[in-house]
């Protein structure tokens, strides 16, 4: 009988527990021993600050289970490395067993590869027949002789793959998890939801509209801010929401209202604090556009990667009346130009900026997201 039940193992079959699947499992009744198993043998599928959420749970629950560490590397698996243990010769519930089952699954939820999901038992400590077709999968990719053991050539291989990925910030989330957020959101399959021409499908359960469901309504509607809102999301922070129901959900603001929840605006709107304001530029008062660049370029080379910038247009209006940018990286002293993924008028994509494009905006807001879930 596998440990998980059948429900919730639907809810890490693909190697990744997001904040939607974090809400799905608050539904759930009798939820407590799922949602430490979760916590403790599935720990390294949760994604940046899930793990915050979870222990939060597990605390109404009243359960004294905590979320666990994630792997980064076997370096605390001495004699794995140098060969001296071979696994499971040396017991199937031998102490690094768990290790090299945590190694699995996190390669499975941060490289897509869930032919290394451990799904029905996860990391149980025990080696048995669901670890041993992991590990065998594993060598085969690795070009490694595929018997099923972990010994030195597989643990060493395996340390290597785990180094060359990101671990995220499954309790405490950071800028870096943003980054990371915006760039998957660009990929292919998930950047379509941000076109302009095409139905919006939300990733965030605090956000009035249904998780995973196209929203027809939203077509040839302009998303930057929703692009926005749903990267700080999945990268762990909190968005800035309209309140307009008393379920502790609601809108992202638009793009160029989100400084009113900055540090520096906050409190004169009536609005918790999700951003740090880093710096902000009023151009259409400053006299000539010389100097208008000169300032934005003070902005753009302070720029660190997971920050936002916005932008308000000339004008009244709120809808549409803004931009949304979130950096991935910058380039601004080599080149003077900053990578900022966003949706426009295409699918979300990456695009390398120069101050120019901020010409003829009425202001620009430098925001660093400061609130983790």
């Amino acid at each position: 009988m596998p440990v998980l039940s059948t429900t919730v193992q639907s809810l890490v079959k693909n190697a990744r527990f997001n904040c939607g699947e974090m809400a799905q499992l608050e539904r759930l009744s009798n939820n407590r021993l799922d949602a430490e198993m979760i916590a403790t043998r599935y720990v390294d599928t949760l994604e940046a600050g899930v793990g915050s959420w979870l222990n939060q749970l597990l605390q109404s629950l009243g359960s004294r289970v905590r979320v666990g560490t994630a792997i980064a590397n076997l370096s605390s698996e001495a004699d794995l490395l140098a060969g001296r243990v071979l696994l499971p010769d040396a017991g199937r519930k031998h102490p690094s067993v768990l290790a090299v089952q945590k190694a699995l699954i996190a390669l499975a939820s941060r490289t897509k590869n869930l032919s290394y999901m451990l799904l029905e038992f996860g990391a149980d400590g025990d080696y048995g027949n669901e670890t041993v077709k992991a590990v065998r999968e594993f060598q085969r990719q690795n070009g490694l002789v595929v018997d099923g053991k972990v010994g030195q050539k597989t643990a060493q291989a395996l340390d290597r793959e785990l180094r060359r990925t990101r671990v995220p910030g499954i309790t405490q989330a950071t800028l870096q998890d943003i980054v990371s957020a915006a760039n998957e959101l660009c990929t292919p399959e998930l950047a379509k939801n941000y076109d302009f021409s095409e139905p919006w499908v939300n990733l965030d359960p605090r956000h009035n509209a249904p998780v995973g469901v196209p929203i027809g309504v939203l077509r040839n509607v302009f998303k930057c801010n929703l692009f926005g809102g749903n990267v700080l999301r999945k990268g762990g922070f909190e968005p800035p929401y309209y309140r307009n129901n008393n379920s502790n959900r609601g809108e992202y603001a638009n793009a160029n209202q989100w400084y009113k929840w900055s540090d520096r605006y906050a409190a004169s709107h009536g609005n918790p604090v999700r951003f740090k304001l880093v710096d902000e530029v009023k151009v259409t008062s400053i006299p000539n556009q010389d100097q208008q660049l000169q300032r934005i370029r003070q902005l753009l080379a302070q720029v660190k990667p997971g920050e936002f910038v916005m932008v308000g247009y000339p004008g009244d209006t709120v809808i549409n009346g803004g931009h949304t940018r979130v950096c991935v990286s910058n380039e601004f002293a080599t080149d003077g130009t900053v990578s900022f993924a966003q949706a426009s008028s295409h699918p979300a994509l990456v695009r390398h900026e120069g101050a120019d494009v901020f010409l003829g905006v009425e202001t620009v807001w430098l925001l660093r997201p400061n609130t983790p879930m």
